[in-house]
């Protein structure tokens, strides 16, 4: 969005004002090859009387879609809005397209204590998943203690704000209900009776989540995130919640990223309904993690973001296995330690494994972590081996992806605020063998999510 404040300009001149601009925003998704340019030609104006009537514009807008062959240019939509003749003010031009939507993320950093309960929740939540494996993908993976990036997200008119996961994990959004009999008493509690965009649905709907599950009505009502509304959009609002999950929770709820069929009661997905309603042109996100504490953490939705990473994508289809478990489940032909393969993916399939921003570590069958842990060998508590440890590589499409022990290796704090070393690989019983592609690959390379051509990028992240 360009918003342009036109200086004042002699009235007493006819004619009109030529402005030049160029928009720099990029598509990067569909590689538009330079700058859009946009001609203006705009009416000289009185800026202390009436106005005559609406500017006039001439548009030039040559760039084209190189990727998907679109055979016409980018939408945009223009409102020139009247101005206040009272005050003065000057005449202001916006140009809306339907570009990438960039999403901040906050990073909320585990400490030892709390990396270790995590990783005992994890264990737990996949041994009951095996028991049952009916329950996937009903139950999702994300462990919500377990995550560290959120971002904010708006419900109702005047919006009510909640801070919540972003998670490729799950497929459902949902934040704590007025009615919520026993969520946290800190945080943001959606009171529809103060929204005037609000639509009954009442539909119950339950998710299960860690030892308990969070229980509630849907609604509808409108929905802004990253600078934008998505209008009549239907999300859960939560009655009753595991206590034993969310207690402590620094979030309020979660806006799922997964495949449509993994939602439960089939409600539509955020991203189909950005681009249902026009405001983005692809069902397309990528995220950005920073390393450690950083800042900078970023969700795009509707494409991705060149200042994030260096090269080319490197692009895997979904595997067909998301048909049963529907996830954004991609396939890996290998996984090396030090360039050594430590053969534990089907020669037929290879290692199924599900790219997730909701899990804080990387996982996978028990007894091929082991194959995978044991070169890597042991992490000192005080950091003194890292740099000492392998590289350990993913083989995706043909192509080697190295992580270092910078990235596998969690750092935090302990009781005393020193910082300690812990590894962060983790073996977990799901009942079916698949990895888990957590934070620590995503924060080494910046990753695509492609529904429209069911596939996932990666990039080196800057």
């Amino acid at each position: 969005m360009v918003d342009m404040l036109f200086p004042p300009t002699d009235t007493s001149l006819p004619g009109f004002l030529m402005v030049d601009m160029l928009l720099p925003t990029m598509d990067t998704v569909t590689s538009l090859p330079g700058p859009r340019i946009a001609v203006m030609l705009l009416p000289a104006m009185d800026m202390g009387t009436s106005l005559p009537g609406p500017p006039m514009a001439d548009m030039l807008l040559p760039a084209m879609d190189t990727d998907t062959s679109l055979p016409g240019p980018p939408m945009v939509d223009m409102l020139l809005p009247a101005m206040d003749t009272d005050t003065n003010m000057y005449p202001r031009l916006l140009i809306f397209t339907n570009a990438a939507i960039s999403v901040p993320l906050i990073k909320n950093p585990k400490t030892i204590a709390q990396m270790q309960e995590s990783s005992i929740r994890r264990a737990q939540r996949f041994a009951a998943i095996a028991e049952d494996p009916s329950a996937m993908p009903s139950i999702p993976l994300t462990d919500l203690e377990d995550a560290e990036y959120f971002g904010e997200v708006t419900l109702g008119t005047p919006p009510q704000q909640f801070l919540v996961i972003y998670d490729t994990g799950s497929s459902n959004l949902w934040v704590p209900s007025k009615a919520c009999t026993n969520c946290k008493k800190t945080g943001g509690r959606y009171d529809s009776s103060k929204s005037s965009t609000y639509t009954k649905n009442g539909e119950s709907f339950a998710l299960q989540y860690g030892t308990g599950s969070c229980k509630g009505f849907l609604s509808t009502d409108a929905t802004g995130l990253g600078g934008v509304t998505i209008k009549n959009f239907t999300f859960g609002e939560v009655t009753t919640e595991a206590a034993d999950v969310f207690g402590q929770a620094p979030f309020d709820g979660i806006l799922g990223l997964g495949p449509a069929k993994a939602a439960i009661d089939q409600v539509p997905m955020p991203m189909a309904q950005l681009v249902a309603q026009g405001i983005i042109e692809h069902n397309i996100f990528s995220a950005y993690l920073a390393s450690n504490s950083s800042a900078g953490s970023t969700l795009v939705l509707g494409g991705t973001d060149s200042q994030y990473y260096t090269g080319d994508f490197s692009y895997v289809p979904v595997a067909k296995a998301a048909a049963l478990l529907p996830y954004w489940l991609i396939s890996a032909s290998d996984i090396k330690v030090g360039g050594t393969s430590i053969k534990a993916c089907n020669w037929l399939t290879g290692c199924y494994m599900v790219v997730d921003t909701g899990t804080s570590i990387l996982a996978g069958p028990v007894s091929a972590v082991n194959k995978l842990i044991a070169p890597i060998g042991n992490v000192s508590a005080d950091c003194s081996n890292v740099h000492t440890l392998p590289t350990v590589s993913f083989s995706i499409g043909g192509k080697d992806f190295d992580l270092e022990p910078s990235f596998y290796v969690l750092r935090g704090t302990d009781e005393n605020g020193a910082v300690q070393c812990q590894l962060g690989i983790q073996g977990v019983n799901a009942g079916v063998p698949i990895w888990i592609l957590g934070d620590p690959f995503l924060r080494k390379y910046y990753t695509v999510w492609d529904q429209e051509q069911n596939r996932v990028g990666f990039a080196t992240a800057k």
